[in-house]
């Protein structure tokens, strides 16, 4: 999930220390690849959890942008119409 705001990022086999990922606040360089341009951004952690067992466990976070640079935040807006148009999220509910 993504938007204007933040997004979930699902962490599989990262290096970073679980201190890291579980301060919320925390500050985090993400790499975004879209499918035209790879954008980056400052992200700060809203919330954190791991699921799985053993070598299967993983990292599910909530994050919201905090510093992205207007051609990317542009590149992002574009993105997210593009989606809404074309590929809207159902809602199962």
């Amino acid at each position: 999930m993504i938007n204007e705001h933040g997004m979930e990022l699902s962490l599989v086999g990262s290096k970073f220390p679980e201190a890291e990922l579980t301060r919320v606040g925390g500050f985090l360089l993400v790499r975004l690849r879209l499918p035209d341009s790879t954008l980056k951004a400052v992200v700060s952690i809203v919330n954190h959890k791991r699921i799985g067992e053993n070598q299967k466990r993983k990292w599910f976070l909530g994050v919201k942008f905090q510093q992205m640079s207007d051609e990317d935040k542009e590149q992002l807006g574009k993105y997210l119409e593009f989606r809404e148009r074309n590929q809207p999220i159902l809602d199962a509910e």
